[in-house]
């Protein structure tokens, strides 16, 4: 039983839903996440979303700057950031779900 609530208590879970998300990994429910992951998989949603919705502006923007007959400069070094940005966060997200699915798998 110690064991079991260190292993919960690891996961930022009770031992009935540590239970209970080993026993819907075992039976091929979606994966299961801790209330920490869902939170930080929740933010990197936002995030992606944010980004998304800058990308639509500049869009916007350009778009209209064209139909106006105004030339548009593209800003690389901006374009470039956020292209890293995107990178690190798809990279954490990555990350997040596959040692989630490692973990209820049995993988180290």
């Amino acid at each position: 039983m110690r064991q079991l609530a260190e292993v919960s208590r690891q996961r930022g879970m009770t031992r009935t839903g540590w239970i209970v998300a080993l026993v819907r990994s075992r039976l091929g429910s979606p994966v299961q996440h801790s209330p920490n992951e869902h939170g930080e998989l929740r933010a990197i949603v936002r995030e992606l979303n944010r980004i998304g919705g800058n990308i639509n502006q500049i869009a916007r923007a350009a778009n209209s700057s064209v139909l106006q007959g105004r030339a548009v400069e593209p800003d690389l070094s901006a374009i470039r950031e956020a292209k890293l940005v995107i990178e690190r966060e798809l990279a954490q997200l990555r990350s997040a779900l596959h040692g989630n699915a490692d973990y209820w798998d049995g993988r180290p």
